[in-house]
This record gives C-alpha cells, sequence and structure tokens, in this order.
C-alpha cells in the first residue's frame, strides 16, 4: 500500500495496530475520493487486497475472519454478523464485541433488527447498514431483482437510509438500484455510501472478489465486472494435477520411480555386516 500514511488505532481491547482508514477519516473523504470494498472469503484475498491498495475489506461468516485480520492488518475490515444465529440483542452484541477485540474496525448489520441496531450504537461500535436490494429480503421485495425503479421504493429506500443515520451508521450498502436514484440519495445523507450494483454516484464501490477474479460458483450478477478467469485457471490446474498423478501411478507400476536420485544409499561394508546379523533370524 504505496503513498498511504497510516494511522495508530487501538481495537476495544486496547491492542495497538495500523490503519488506512479510521471511521473519522471515512466520513471526511465523503465526496472528495472514490473508496474502493471488496468481499473477501480467505487469506489470500485479503493479503492481494492490501498489496492492491483495496480501501475496505469485508467478510463474514463462515470466512476464517480471525486469519483475515492478521493478514490484512493495515486495511479497514468490516465483518458482518447473521443476527438469525442471536435470539436477543444481547447475543448479537456480544458478538460485535468479540470481533472488535479481534481488531476487526466495523460490523455490517443490515438485516438486523432496528433495536439490535440502536443497541448496537450505544456500545459505540461502528457499523454500516444495507438497503435496496437486500437479498435475506428478497421475498419481501419480490424475489432476485433491482429494487428502486418506483417512487415508492426510491422513498423506501431513503428513508432507510435516513434511519441508519439516526441510529449511528457510518456507511451503508446500497444494493441495485437505478443509478438515478442514487445519486439523488447520496446528496441528501452524511452516511458513506457503498455501491454494488447502484452505479457510479455513491462514494464508494462494492465488488466480491469471486466476481473479480471469476471463480465463483454461481452466475456471475449483471453489475459485476469479471477481471480474470480463475475458474478456467484452476480447471486447467485440476486437469494437471490429475495428469501428473497419472504420471506418478504410472512411474510406480513400471518401476521408474523411485530412481537412486530419491533414495538413501548405505556403503557395502555396512550391509554385509547388517546381512550377517540377519542370518541368526533364518
Amino acid at each position: 500500500m504505496k503513498n498511504l500514511k497510516h494511522k495508530k488505532v487501538f481495537s476495544m481491547g486496547l491492542h495497538a495496530g495500523l490503519r488506512n482508514y479510521t471511521v473519522r477519516d471515512l466520513i471526511n473523504l465523503k465526496g472528495k475520493k472514490k473508496l474502493t470494498q471488496i468481499n473477501v472469503t480467505n487469506v489470500e484475498e485479503a493479503v492481494a487486497c492490501e498489496e492492491a491498495g483495496i480501501d475496505l475489506i469485508i467478510a463474514g461468516p463462515p470466512s476464517p475472519l480471525k486469519e483475515i485480520r492478521q493478514a490484512a492488518p493495515k486495511t479497514f475490515f468490516t465483518v458482518g454478523i447473521n443476527w438469525l444465529e442471536h435470539p436477543s440483542k444481547e447475543s448479537a452484541i456480544k458478538q460485535a464485541l468479540e470481533y472488535m477485540e479481534m481488531g476487526v474496525d466495523s460490523i455490517h448489520c443490515g438485516c438486523w433488527n432496528k433495536n439490535f441496531i440502536k443497541y448496537l450504537n450505544e456500545f459505540n461500535i461502528p457499523f454500516q447498514g444495507h438497503v435496496g436490494f437486500v437479498p435475506m429480503q428478497s421475498t419481501w421485495t419480490g424475489g432476485m431483482k433491482p429494487f428502486g425503479k418506483t417512487a415508492t421504493e426510491a422513498k423506501k429506500i431513503l428513508d432507510d437510509i435516513k434511519d441508519l443515520e439516526n441510529f449511528g451508521a457510518w456507511g451503508v450498502e446500497v444494493e441495485c438500484i437505478p443509478e438515478k436514484i442514487m445519486k439523488e440519495i447520496n446528496n441528501l445523507t452524511n452516511l458513506i455510501t457503498i455501491s454494488i450494483g447502484s452505479g457510479k454516484n455513491a462514494d464508494a464501490q462494492f465488488l466480491f472478489a469471486e466476481d473479480i477474479l471469476g471463480n465463483s460458483a454461481w452466475r456471475t450478477p449483471r453489475h459485476a465486472k469479471v477481471y480474470r478467469n480463475f475458474n478456467k485457471e484452476f480447471l486447467n490446474l485440476q486437469k494437471e494435477r490429475i495428469k501428473a498423478f497419472q504420471e506418478y501411478k504410472s512411474d510406480v507400476v513400471t518401476k521408474k520411480f523411485p530412481t537412486n536420485k530419491y533414495t538413501i544409499d548405505i556403503s557395502e561394508t555396512e550391509i554385509e555386516k547388517f546381512k550377517k546379523y540377519l542370518k541368526k533370524f533364518k
């Protein structure tokens, strides 16, 4: 991460670290700099994000969150918590505090109960919300399709964002809404708006690493730009893996492996001594 001055920060457990951004930095950057956020699922992706200078990373269970934090220690890191796993707001907050102690910078709570979100704010835990098309709420919005294509839907998006403002959020993921609606809304909120499929008129752009890299098990969504074809590379690697195993088996069967290069030798004197010792067992 070149040409970026890192700031010293403390976790809620007072563990010191360095970060590319604090929450205040992000808020102060609204309208001044386009930011990038990537959803990562493993250490390799996290390392690549930090090396590439990606501004924000985000992940959620079952990804190895502790290892991701350690792999990208200087990148602002948001972690999602599935509120369905928590029967009470106290349980959800306990999980959030554990993540903050781990060195996480922010919590993603897009599908949380509003009372849960208010409770989160009482602990001064930074968080971002989620509006527009929210996958877990797709049954209420008509399925897997964009949201906000009517004035009524657009009004709900803005109302949801205003609620998040009042609850104390620093940012909001805005998923699959019309670009023109995104432009209007971005001018009416002090939150950092993070667009995924909502056009360029937001403060940050968000994509999943698997879509960028072309290694998703699902059909790539319309809004995602694919920059590499890892699925093809992985398929080629698997073909090469099978060929290598086949060649190994063939070498074993035909006694081409192991050769002297891969075995351990012993002097003739020592082997003869051992053979004499073996006579007592015959």
